[in-house]
């Protein structure tokens, strides 16, 4: 039994026309991705949506009536931190992030009141958005920090250890010097070895820098690349408003992260923006502007003016190249 069967059951709806519409307006709550459900005032399930159905492996038929953490997460009593409780009280949506070690997945639960037309609370909307995902990718950002910091820090230790043998060095010259002028043939080679010393010094402090300078390079153009073009569709999707502040800070987050890098890097295509790397991407794999317009759902004049701007941006302006030759040297 679908959801739109389900509610017909519950409300016993007799007129033709507010089925017709009630079945189009609980086919749109079936196409919602999040698992979404209506509870009643007691937290009963009033009804639920496909994918929540599908998610769980339940059929309606089971869990309607029955309370939600009953039916959905075998508990006796209600979640400690469930939102519901919260918008019983205060009549206002609340939204938590919750870890499910059970599934192995993590989830943003959301709940909101419903009115009637007295302005009187009636039921609820609870919907659980799995972010699983996202929560791997922050987690694999912040491994890639960890161990970019590390690297850093080995590398301080080697420098550390190389500058306190040089100034042992030193200091063995100087004593060296006052005590045994004679011994100029001696004072010569330790003169050597501490070239060769510094020399080495040198060579590893550059190497530092261009490890630091790679790893900082990959960071960016991954981000750009593989992260910021599906948080700015995911930020284009039908999402409510604290999922939306959710992505907005996300895309925050990630920009803070890699701002202090950033400007120094020289590839061309990191001057793209998110929708320029994905158009570029589809330009390298040979796609055609039809086919990149029919694969975004954007006008063809909308990927002209998208292979233009990258033209500019990676120096192509009034020359006879071709772009996608171009787009693959990177």
């Amino acid at each position: 039994m679908d959801t739109y069967d389900a509610w017909k059951n519950f409300e016993n709806i007799e007129d033709k026309d507010t089925t017709a519409i009630l079945g189009q307006c609980w086919r749109v709550f079936d196409a919602i991705d999040d698992y979404v459900t209506i509870l009643d005032l007691d937290k009963r399930i009033i009804s639920a949506n496909h994918s929540l159905l599908e998610g769980f492996q339940v059929e309606l038929s089971r869990i309607a009536n029955c309370k939600c953490y009953e039916a959905l997460w075998d508990r006796d009593e209600n979640c400690a931190i469930c939102p519901v409780e919260k918008v019983l009280h205060d009549l206002k949506t609340h939204t938590i992030e919750v870890e499910n070690r059970r599934m192995g997945k993590t989830f943003v639960i959301s709940a909101s009141p419903i009115f009637d037309d007295n302005n009187d609370i009636v039921g609820m909307v609870h919907v659980t958005k799995d972010i699983t995902d996202r929560k791997k990718s922050e987690n694999a950002l912040i491994q890639v920090r960890a161990q970019l910091e590390a690297r850093v820090a080995e590398r301080t230790r080697e420098l550390t250890i190389l500058n306190e043998r040089l100034y042992a060095e030193i200091a063995e010259r100087k004593k060296a010097e006052t005590g045994l002028i004679r011994r100029s043939a001696e004072l010569d080679l330790k003169s050597k070895t501490l070239e060769e010393a510094n020399i080495a010094l040198r060579v590893i402090l550059r190497a530092r820098e261009d490890d630091k300078n790679e790893l900082e390079d990959k960071v960016l153009a991954n981000m750009k690349k593989l992260v910021l073009p599906y948080l700015e569709q995911l930020s284009m999707s039908h999402l409510d408003e604290s999922q939306r502040a959710c992505v907005s800070a996300l895309q925050a987050n990630l920009e803070d992260l890699v701002s202090p890098f950033s400007q120094r890097l020289s590839s061309p295509l990191l001057n793209l923006t998110p929708r320029e790397i994905q158009v570029a991407n589809l330009i390298k794999e040979g796609r055609g502007n039809k086919e990149i317009a029919r694969f975004f759902n954007i006008a063809l004049r909308t990927v002209e003016f998208h292979r233009e701007n990258i033209r500019k941006k990676i120096g192509l302006v009034n020359k006879k190249v071709n772009l996608r030759s171009q787009l693959l040297l990177f």
